[in-house]
């Protein structure tokens, strides 16, 4: 049975701008196409610059609808754009981040990002905290459909 949730998006005021990710665990590898970041009461995905780029734009650009993300036990999907995990590595932490998106909190969605990994480096961040109202402004909700 597929479950559907609101998360709010948060978009920084300045390009460039966005906080800290702060302390996780993560098991970084620059040849993957996603690592999987988990902190306390947040999950962060660091994704390949051309994903990211595809990503991105369909979850932060402002848009007429409100977009659906839709994870199954295997995919990660917005829109058009469909991602399929295969090792054993994305599959657990996929596993994690169904259980997180499903728990009872509200969820908020923006970017941050560490001093740990290559500059410019983004974390597209879901957490059970909202984002500081001084750098990011709130947009149009998106979907979360989970099944």
């Amino acid at each position: 049975m597929s479950k559907l949730r609101i998360i709010r998006r948060y978009n920084a005021y300045y390009q460039g701008w966005c906080l800290a990710f702060g302390e996780h665990r993560a098991n970084y590898d620059e040849h993957r196409e996603v690592n999987w970041l988990i902190g306390e009461e947040r999950m962060g995905l660091i994704l390949a610059p051309g994903l990211r780029k595809r990503l991105a734009r369909a979850l932060l650009r402002r848009q007429d609808e409100v977009p659906e993300l839709v994870l199954t036990e295997t995919s990660l999907s917005v829109g058009e754009w469909d991602y399929h995990f295969s090792e054993r590595h994305d599959l657990d932490h996929l596993r994690l981040f169904r259980e997180f998106m499903n728990g009872g909190e509200e969820l908020h969605m923006f970017l941050s990002s560490h001093f740990c990994y290559p500059p410019k480096t983004r974390i597209l961040t879901f957490a059970r905290r909202k984002p500081l109202a001084i750098m990011y402004k709130e947009m149009q909700p998106l979907s979360l459909i989970s099944g």
